[in-house]
């Protein structure tokens, strides 16, 4: 007898024989009920314990919790050999490895109240499912409130699946009996009447926990918690705080100027400046006064062509409109050549002034624009050099380095295969493929994210049995997995063998 049935109360040891009687013999789904604190854990826990002849798996779901992670958690403990998938589900996956389960299996599942509903439909299913040989059964503790919400989610149909198992309210004698056990093995004895100790525990609800801490508050008594000042009394000393430190502000402090600092004046600066806006000065002053020429030739052109239509208007000798257009398009035609012959005239000068002004610049200056020459060549080459970069392919590493030159999926063969391995990275398989007798009959495989080894390819399973039986012998591999070329229809084989260069 362990230490959690050795403190069992009589309540509770009926309850676990019910809770025995159902795993053993019934075909339910067992929810067992109960509040906080009433002794759920305490209660699985010694089930677990008295079935010898039961491998069980007891998992406790925390809180935001996956799917995939419960499965694990699972089949690692129910299954010898943990070769799985924890994304399939659990009735798929046992129906698969059934025949390495043993003969009786019982799964636990603790404060289920946290666990996804797709678990839920699982774990019914299971508590239904039949194996060959094999006996499957489930028992799960949650919240009364929270089985109320499932049931309720749940057809009519599928209600009678689930088994609800209360936990009842300890009595008056249970309550004073695990209270003066408990004290007795504190070896302490505080002074507590027993009148006061029976009405505190009239009071209770029934649970386990209220008598451990009535327990605790005689040994060790209530917390003293240091009295907090209102928060009023707080604010009222921030604001006398405040009003202060403005009074101060406002009869201490004076305004100080703000002077502003002066720009500095280099030598290097007031001669940039000075040369820029000479520079600037000789480009643009031919431009200027051929404009202003231009538009004082244009005016006039413009005037005496207005008299002249003002004229033959009076004469009368054309139309009127006929005048007003050969009069529009002439004054347009000499704005054109006017406005060309500007802008030739004004190239030139520029060209003069900048020819004029270089040549009165020092060695300096000439030798900068060298370097701005010389560095726009650069510039240049180094675009090109980006371009042919650009138009070249990048080459990525190829992570099926050993699988051919093609890793398009291939078809699926039909009989059986070996899996000897599932893995994350393909160079974890190199040492595996090392001990293998032939590496010819070596087929990669990619599932999800994961590289699957298989190796052979057989008629039937009982072949394939002796030749994983061989294999086991010859290479010092753990006991291979047959697998059936139906079953693994969601693989995608790689083209090509598997070269020597990965030994």
């Amino acid at each position: 007898m362990t230490f959690q049935t050795a403190i069992l109360l009589p309540s509770q040891e009926s309850l676990l024989h019910r809770l025995q009687h159902v795993v053993l013999y019934g075909q339910q789904l067992t929810v067992l009920t109960g509040d906080a604190g009433a002794g759920k854990t305490t209660l699985t826990t010694a089930l677990v314990d008295t079935l010898d002849d039961v491998s069980s798996a007891l998992v406790v779901c925390p809180q935001h919790v996956d799917s995939a992670e419960i499965r694990r958690k699972i089949l690692v403990q129910l299954l010898t050999e943990p070769v799985f998938d924890d994304e399939v589900p659990l009735p798929e996956t046992l129906l698969r490895l059934c025949d390495t389960l043993p003969s009786h299996s019982h799964i636990v599942l603790d404060d289920v109240q946290y666990l996804p509903l797709e678990l839920w439909a699982e774990c019914i299913v299971l508590s239904q499912l039949s194996l060959a040989g094999r006996k499957l059964s489930l028992t799960m503790t949650a919240p009364a409130d929270y089985l109320n919400q499932i049931l309720a989610q749940l057809p009519d149909t599928q209600r009678p699946l689930l088994l609800p198992v209360a936990i009842s309210p300890l009595t008056m004698p249970e309550r004073e009996g695990l209270y003066y056990t408990l004290l007795h093995r504190s070896e302490e004895t505080p002074f507590t009447p027993r009148e006061i100790v029976k009405d505190q525990l009239q009071r209770q609800q029934g649970t386990p926990a209220e008598v451990v801490n009535l327990l605790y508050l005689a040994l060790h008594g209530e917390s003293t918690t240091p009295k907090k000042r209102p928060w009023p009394v707080y604010l009222a000393i921030g604001a006398c705080m405040a009003f202060l430190l403005a009074s101060l502000y406002w009869f201490w402090t004076e305004a100080e100027d703000v002077v502003a600092k002066p720009k500095v004046q280099t030598v290097a600066a007031v001669r940039a400046d000075a040369f820029n806006q000479g520079y600037g000065q000789i480009l643009l002053s031919g431009y200027f006064d051929e404009r202003g020429r231009l538009s004082e030739r244009v005016q006039e052109s413009a005037d005496v062509r207005v008299e002249a239509a003002e004229v033959a208007r009076q004469s009368k000798t054309q139309p009127e409109d006929e005048l007003e257009d050969e009069l529009e398009s002439e004054i347009e035609s000499e704005i054109e050549g006017a406005y060309s012959q500007d802008e030739a005239l004004a190239h030139q000068d520029e060209h003069q002034a900048e020819q004029a002004l270089l040549s009165q610049q020092d060695t300096p200056v000439q030798t900068q624009q060298a370097q701005w020459s010389q560095a726009s060549g650069d510039a240049k080459a180094v675009d090109k050099q980006v371009e042919t970069f650009a138009v070249e392919p990048v080459s990525e590493p190829n992570e099926s380095r050993n699988l051919g030159a093609s890793t398009a999926s291939m078809l699926h063969p039909t009989g059986y295969t070996l899996q000897l391995a599932t893995v994350k990275r393909l160079e974890s398989l190199d040492a595996t493929i090392a001990k293998l007798p032939d590496a010819n009959q070596v087929q990669i495989a990619r599932y999800k994210s994961y590289w699957v080894l298989l190796y052979g390819q057989y008629t039937d399973r009982q072949a394939g049995k002796q030749a994983a039986l061989d294999l086991a012998q010859t290479a010092l591999l753990p006991s291979p997995w047959l697998r059936a070329w139906v079953d693994l229809s969601g693989y995608e084989l790689q083209q090509g063998s598997v070269s020597r260069e990965i030994h």
